[in-house]
């Protein structure tokens, strides 16, 4: 009997943790994202704007600046505004975003948000 209390008990705190850790990912995400790239070729700059829709589906919008290097010259700036649907994975931990199927991986203490190899920092 005392055993399968104890048991019950480990359960209902790895439950409770799981919670925990769900619902602080989920408050961190609303917010503003940012990510800088430049390579030989381009540069480019994206923003993301994350916004609850309600309980479990996001809405964002991608922003990106892309301007091409050509001989070593900067060609002129070109934009793209996107909006995106996300859907937040309780057992994962993440958003998945409905079209493409990007992932975005949440790091509250470091305030990043990470899709594939890309790392975008929350600024607000």
């Amino acid at each position: 009997m005392k055993t399968t209390v104890k048991m019950m008990m480990a359960a209902l705190l790895l439950l409770a943790a799981c919670q925990s850790k769900n619902s602080q990912t989920q408050d961190f995400i609303p917010g503003t994202y940012v990510n800088a790239a430049k390579g030989d070729y381009a540069i480019a700059n994206d923003t993301l704007v994350i916004k609850p829709v309600d309980a479990n589906n996001y809405m964002i919008i991608r922003k990106t600046t892309y301007q091409a290097i050509r001989d070593g010259h900067l060609l002129p700036k070109h934009h793209k505004t996107e909006k995106l649907n996300a859907i937040w994975n309780t057992g994962k931990h993440e958003l998945d975003e409905t079209i493409t199927g990007r992932i975005f991986r949440f790091d509250a203490d470091k305030k990043l948000l990470l899709i594939n190899q890309a790392s975008y920092q929350k600024i607000n």
